[in-house]
């Protein structure tokens, strides 16, 4: 893949009085990034370079958006950023390794914001590279950028924070960490994902955001030696049904929230080096949902630990959405299989096209550079597939539409994924990062 360079639209300073501080705002776009028609285009932040701000000082605030070449928003209908993070190689990340992860956002168009007096360390010759997942909604090619602006303290010491990727699935799948919610619980019910966190050093929590998928209910950050208390609680907000995440076509995935809720602490959560803490993230049960998240950002400026034992929580811990329509309960959404027609137009299709193989009680499906070995399967109730991946690039086996929720990680040749179907139905499936290209329909049959 070639490697695109840069592009550095503007460095300014916003002017303020002399005794108050000077924060340079900082607007770096990163591209052009060419995505094909109908593709979901990602790259690994092991590798991709984007320019830092290149000064000495604090970072204050940060956001991120996909824009067109003169900076004007591309909208989501012809361009959609799932996610991005920014990392840094100047620190190891000491949750799950790796370069540091200081910034993310994605649907939910989340902005760093620390509270006054806070910030994150950043020298001009550190080194930033970033990660992310662009999906074009058009039929036709799409050039995009994914553009940064940073606001930078230069003429001060604040007291610096340190963030921490914490995630509900644990550290045992960092690359993709995602879980499933299998659906068929009554309505109103919850399904639940937590690992626990040990902090790396003493201090206190003062911000912290959420990156969640489509059905979360909420993540907690919880305290399980004093009675797993709430310390933070971030949740989300969609959006109402003329808004364009539910307008776009195809529909690529379940559409997540257009916002979660921005934690902040002035004085700061007290945590202690050693203590055991609680990520937890909470979907909706009655509904599938696969490829689920519920990862924290949260920042942590170092200092003493706790006094005593589970500590007096701080009153000014907030959280905020910001003021726009919305709802609060996630919506039901099915995700179609998309097929193309003769022109090249995408199509929702019931099944994909060729011969159905009628199985047993088991069933091998190849899964090739390009396709899935057998793309329509008549299978016994109880029967086990398992898929085996041959090429070099990444695929999966997601659920888009069915009776229960699964799907497999990321995985490249050598791998395999084993499911068996104990519930009978048509099970509609798709790889995740290829969802046009590569379909699937299983049929269970609910009698041999």
């Amino acid at each position: 893949m070639r490697k695109l360079a840069p592009a550095v639209i503007a460095a300014f300073v916003v002017s303020a009085p002399p005794a108050e501080a000077a924060v340079e705002k900082v607007v770096v776009r990163q591209g052009p990034l060419t995505v094909a028609p109908y593709e979901v285009r990602y790259t690994s932040a092991r590798t991709r370079e984007v320019r830092s701000p290149r000064l000495d000082g604090y970072l204050v605030r940060m956001h991120a958006r996909v824009v067109d070449r003169a900076g004007r928003p591309i909208p989501v209908k012809r361009v959609m950023l799932h996610h991005v993070v920014y990392k840094t190689r100047a620190h190891r990340d000491p949750v799950c390794g790796g370069t540091e992860s200081f910034y993310g956002t994605g649907e939910e168009n989340q902005a760093l914001q620390l509270p006054e007096g806070y910030g994150y360390r950043i020298g001009r010759r550190d080194r930033w590279v970033t990660g992310w997942m662009l999906m074009n909604h058009q039929a036709r090619r799409q050039r995009a950028y994914i553009e940064y602006t940073a606001w930078v303290e230069t003429s001060r010491e604040l007291r610096g924070v340190r963030p921490y990727w914490v995630r509900a699935t644990g550290c045992e799948h960092a690359r993709d960490p995602i879980f499933n919610v299998p659906g068929g619980s009554a309505p109103g019910s919850t399904y639940e994902r937590s690992a626990d966190w040990t902090v790396p050093r003493s201090g206190r929590l003062v911000a912290g955001g959420a990156h969640l998928h489509g059905g979360a209910r909420e993540l907690r950050l919880s305290e399980p030696g004093c009675g797993d208390r709430t310390l933070m609680s971030s949740r989300p907000l969609y959006g109402l049904p003329d808004h364009p995440y539910y307008n776009v076509l195809p529909v690529l995935h379940e559409p997540g929230p257009i916002a979660t809720s921005w934690v902040t602490s002035p004085q700061g959560i007290e945590v202690t080096r050693g203590e055991r803490l609680r990520a937890t993230a909470v979907y909706d049960a009655e509904r599938p949902h696969v490829r689920a998240m519920g990862i924290w950002h949260v920042y942590l400026a170092p200092g003493p630990g706790a006094a005593s034992a589970c500590p007096t929580l701080r009153a000014d811990v907030a959280g905020t959405l910001p003021s726009v329509p919305g709802r609060s309960e996630p919506p039901a959404v099915e995700v179609p299989l998309t097929g193309l027609d003769g022109l090249g137009k995408a199509i929702t299709i019931d099944r994909p096209p060729g011969p159905v193989l009628r199985a047993g009680s088991r069933a091998e499906v190849t899964v090739t550079g390009s396709s899935y070995g057998v793309r329509n399967l008549s299978l016994a109730l109880g029967a086990t597939v398992r898929w085996r991946f041959r090429g070099r690039a990444f695929h999966d086996v997601t659920l888009a539409n069915g009776p229960v929720g699964f799907a497999s990680r990321w995985s490249t040749r050598g791998a395999s994924y084993r499911r068996r179907f104990t519930t009978p139905g048509v099970y509609r499936i798709f790889c995740s990062l290829h969802p046009i290209q590569m379909t699937q329909a299983i049929e269970v049959r609910s009698t041999r």
